[in-house]
């Protein structure tokens, strides 16, 4: 798995992970129940990291930069 994002907060990482999703990219969020537990950790583990698999990673940067070209 590669990370392809970090967000403040879990909200932000689901929607990026739906939007993944939503392409045809299986995304996984290992730090949700971490940040479910308390959303004080966010900081000290350094965000929710947004993954995908390592053969998928070049297209979802992609359009995670198309996306926010488009903001």
């Amino acid at each position: 798995m590669k990370t392809v994002a970090r967000h403040n907060t879990l909200i932000e990482a689901q929607a990026q992970k739906s939007l993944l999703e939503g392409s045809g990219i299986p995304a996984f969020l290992p730090d949700e129940n971490t940040v479910q537990m308390n959303w004080m950790y966010t900081n000290a583990i350094g965000g929710v990291r947004v993954q995908v698999n390592e053969n998928d990673y070049e297209r979802a940067m992609e359009l995670i930069h198309l996306k926010s070209e488009e903001i």
